[in-house]
């Protein structure tokens, strides 16, 4: 099988979702590394929880699998992404129009979904362990700004998760990251204990 443009890692993961399917009616995660790498089932204590990260995905990469979740009507989605893409140069524009593609489509093909657009997190620079993502904060705060007029539209629900994790600087404090963008366990605990707060999950 010819390797996708989004690489053989998204390859590999995508095929094991598509062959784990998942469970009608479910609360689905969807976005990159930072998605991926959480336990959800474990901090939510939800049922019928779906972590559909891929480690590197771009917001394109995400509306391409978007059909293989929605098949199943989930009932909401959390989806988080945009770094992946400012990394690789991809200007804001296209990376919000991929998002709005998204949102758009869960209202069309399953109305009755939740939709939760949650802020990039900015990464702190001066820990940063990849060249590549140095310097883009601006570009992320620009990005959220996109964000929360698409749910000011009334695409999606916005959750700013980004200030939670913040320092005076605006960027992920240090002692909640390993490389200054993957998040420590307990940032992930801040993170699932605001969406408990707003009533987008139970407590």
């Amino acid at each position: 099988m010819a390797q996708s443009e989004f690489g053989a890692y998204y390859d590999c993961r995508f095929a094991a979702h598509q062959k784990e399917g998942m469970p009608t009616g479910a609360l689905v995660w969807l976005g990159d590394s930072l998605t991926e790498q959480a336990w959800w089932s474990f901090l939510t204590k939800e049922k019928d929880i779906v972590n559909r990260g891929i480690g590197g995905d771009i917001t394109r990469g995400m509306l391409a699998r978007l059909d293989e979740i929605l098949a199943f009507s989930p009932r909401k989605i959390f989806l988080m992404g945009g770094v992946n893409d400012l990394s690789g140069n991809r200007p804001v524009e296209e990376i919000v129009s991929n998002v709005r593609q998204m949102l758009e489509m869960v209202k069309r093909e399953v109305p009755s979904c939740e939709v939760y657009l949650q802020s990039v997190i900015v990464p702190n620079n001066e820990v940063l362990a990849y060249d590549y993502i140095k310097n883009k904060q601006e570009k992320i705060r620009s990005l959220n700004k996109h964000y929360k007029a698409l749910c000011d539209e009334g695409l999606a629900t916005w959750v700013n998760i980004a200030p939670l994790l913040e320092n005076e600087q605006g960027e992920l404090k240090e002692e909640y990251t390993k490389d200054g963008i993957h998040l420590h366990p307990e940032a992930y605990v801040i993170w699932v204990n605001h969406l408990k707060e707003m009533k987008y999950l139970r407590k």
